[in-house]
């Protein structure tokens, strides 16, 4: 499986306090990759570092083989990798369709003279971003709320509309904040279930921190543990639920080796 995001070393300070240390993993392309640990773990850190949102004191990251270090966000989504927020990250005063149309317009490569013209580039652009529209609302199930205005969704479906509006932007990699925070066990199954079918029907590679184990030890193929900024442990999930330092550092119920 080819490299498509290789983490090297990245490092990440605070003052003099080190949020991450020496980080390293990587994920092959269309992997299913689950980074967790106990909070103030380093995993949002993490997610900073690799979007370019807050760039790391040292180390690199390589996206499709592009070194993406230090990003800037911008550079990275159009280079094909978005992320979700633990906080549901929607305008709730605008419509769903609005919200996700603001994630498409990230693909609008028009010229500020084209667009200020509505010339022929920015027409197609626009075209393109209203199609992506449309299929993002079908994927999502979201087609029958296009003109609810986002913050009167329920919880589990403003989380919906948090990856939708990262779909909008076409990504390849995909990097997911704890999107079953707060759904029900019955919700988080069923979301669950959405990410593995928009793996396979777009051709997504996953990374996601999460803290419902039920989910991650479901979902994914492989777990990097983090606690304090180190990795711990790498591995399936039948090897990291069974590791004796993650079982202390971490999932803490001896019981849960058997899960």
């Amino acid at each position: 499986m080819a490299t498509f995001l290789e983490v090297k070393g990245v490092t990440k300070m605070f003052g003099g306090l080190a949020a991450l240390s020496d980080l390293s993993f990587s994920v092959g392309q269309g992997e299913i990759v689950g980074l967790i640990g106990p909070n103030g773990a380093g995993k949002t850190t993490a997610f900073n570092a690799i979007s370019g949102t807050h760039p790391p004191t040292s180390g690199t990251v390589r996206f499709k083989g592009t070194d993406i270090t230090g990003g800037p966000p911008s550079r990275v989504v159009r280079l094909g990798l978005a992320r979700t927020f633990q906080a549901t990250s929607i305008y709730p005063a605008v419509s769903v369709e609005e919200n996700i149309y603001r994630g498409a317009v990230a693909e609008i490569d028009a010229s500020l003279l084209d667009q200020l013209h509505n010339g022929d580039r920015t027409r197609a652009a626009v075209a393109r971003a209203r199609e992506n529209v449309e299929g993002v609302l079908e994927t999502m199930g979201l087609a029958q709320f296009r003109h609810t205005l986002a913050g009167r969704l329920s919880y589990g479906y403003q989380k919906r509309l948090g990856v939708a509006v990262a779909l909008a932007t076409r990504p390849e990699l995909l990097l997911l904040d704890e999107p079953a925070a707060g759904l029900n066990p019955e919700e988080s199954a069923e979301f669950g279930r959405l990410l593995r079918t928009l793996r396979g029907d777009r051709k997504l590679t996953l990374l996601l921190v999460e803290h419902h184990m039920a989910l991650v030890m479901d979902l994914c193929e492989r777990i990097v543990v983090l606690v304090q900024g180190e990795k711990i442990a790498e591995g399936s999930p039948a090897e990291v639920r069974v590791n004796p330092l993650v079982i202390e550092a971490y999932l803490g119920a001896p019981e849960y080796a058997h899960a």
